[in-house]
């Protein structure tokens, strides 16, 4: 034991799975290129709560959250709204701060050291196996490299092509969002409903919402690609024609445009001497952009692979039962989603009026977006064209759907034991079955 373990980027699911490390007894340091204090977006995100005792966490108290409500769905024309109830007690909203509060400080406990203000360019290979990280402040080389850089990590994306690792992504698998908090307008009449969220808004491919709290209208504006301030002002003017209790005073957020990952997600995370996770393996709901709860556990996973590993090796053949679990556990839903997402934003917005105003989307189709729901992807589209087959859109995405509503299958295909040719041969039958969104 003691082998060095280098966690590039203090993401959420790499700093549980330093901090699981350290407490084996491994050496463990996470290199961050934001200083502390920047560390969070100043915004409360969706997180079951149990999740933080469930990967060793302390309890949080329930004073620490809120609970969240129902949601109205918004086809782009706002003719036919869908009201999605909140079921259960699973999804609560917390600061993103008080977050990585509770999670830097139990990886400090555990014994990991964390260097800020350290800029990660790339890695360090030899051969095939990465042996350390290129940064700032010089090359740094650990046993085991974890990457949890981020979406846009320079180690995945500078990898060699013959690792098998996805580098790189298409249009409509990264979502660029804006987010603020506005006053609330006193006397001004109530919404719809306080959580409102608008597909292909105003014509732009992607998903915004405003939602009316006690204090504040919480405002997101997403597209599939970056928007100027004075389209964001558009949007927003539109927005407060339907929503008066949206004011004009931000009172906090509303800084820089962030890109969240919402691929399908990458099916090879592992090569010799690495693991990515987090935004950098893609492990977010493809649909809302969440991957707090995946990634944790996913830390905690990977934690256990690498402790399994008596040998030391730290291979893809020794870490793809990480891999392997996290695919079976999370990825093949999460496929079936992204599926879903690309082929509902490839339509244009007359087709997705389409489909709310003949309740082909229904509620039980937005509840999460439940991809076990029994519905597949072809029954969807099938209903659609069978019902109004004049629509052309519907019929070219029809063709395209004998493909991809396999892709949770086609996920869960993945080999159990490592063999190169075998997971080579699993990756490509999964990129020759992706449906691309069209821009």
């Amino acid at each position: 034991m003691g082998k060095k373990i280098i966690v590039a980027g203090a993401g959420h699911g790499g700093l549980i799975a330093a901090a699981h490390l350290a407490q084996k007894g491994y050496d463990v340091t996470v290199y961050e290129r934001k200083k502390r204090k920047e560390l969070g977006y100043d915004w409360l995100d969706a997180i079951n709560p149990k999740v933080f005792e469930e990967v060793g966490l302390p309890k949080i108290k329930e004073s620490s959250y809120e609970r969240n409500g129902d949601m109205m769905f918004y086809n782009p024309s706002l003719s036919s709204p869908i009201l999605v109830p909140e079921e259960g007690e699973g999804s609560a909203k917390i600061e993103r701060k008080y977050i990585y509060n509770k999670l830097i400080t139990f990886a400090k406990k555990s014994g990991v050291k964390i260097e800020y203000k350290t800029t990660i360019l790339g890695p360090v290979m030899d051969g095939l196996r990465v042996v350390g990280i290129e940064t700032t402040e010089g090359r740094i080389y650990g046993d085991l490299i974890i990457d949890s850089c981020g979406v846009n990590s320079p180690l995945r994306s500078n990898l060699p092509v013959a690792c098998d690792i996805i580098r790189d992504y298409d249009f409509g698998d990264v979502f660029f969002g804006w987010r603020a908090y506005f006053n609330k307008v006193e006397d001004a009449p109530p919404p719809a409903c306080d959580y409102e969220v608008y597909l292909v808004y105003m014509g732009e491919k992607g998903i915004s919402w405003n939602v009316s709290e006690k204090d504040y209208v919480d405002v997101l504006i997403g597209m599939m690609k970056p928007f100027t301030a004075e389209r964001r002002e558009e949007i927003l003017a539109e927005m407060r024609k339907h929503n008066p209790q949206l004011g004009t005073e931000i009172v906090r957020g509303g800084g820089e445009i962030c890109q969240i990952p919402i691929a399908c997600p990458l099916p090879i995370i592992v090569c010799d001497g690495y693991a990515c996770i987090g935004d950098a393996a893609y492990m977010t709901h493809p649909m809302n952009g969440s991957g707090i709860v995946v990634s944790l556990r996913a830390g905690k996973l990977l934690a256990e692979v690498v402790s399994k590993d008596e040998e030391e090796k730290y291979t893809a053949e020794t870490l793809w039962e990480y891999n392997y679990e996290y695919i079976h556990k999370y990825g093949a839903a999460f496929a079936s989603v992204g599926t879903l997402k690309n082929v509902l934003l490839s339509l244009p917005a007359s087709g997705i009026d389409f489909l709310f105003e003949k309740d082909i989307i229904t509620k039980s189709d937005l509840a999460m977006y439940d991809s076990n729901s029994g519905r597949s992807l072809s029954d969807l589209v099938g209903k659609a064209t069978r019902g109004f087959s004049r629509l052309p859109v519907l019929l070219r995405t029809a063709g395209g759907v004998s493909k991809g509503s396999s892709a949770k299958e086609l996920y869960r295909s993945v080999p159990k034991k490592y063999s190169k040719n075998a997971v080579t041969k699993w990756q490509n039958s999964i990129r020759a079955a992706h449906i691309p969104m069209s821009r």
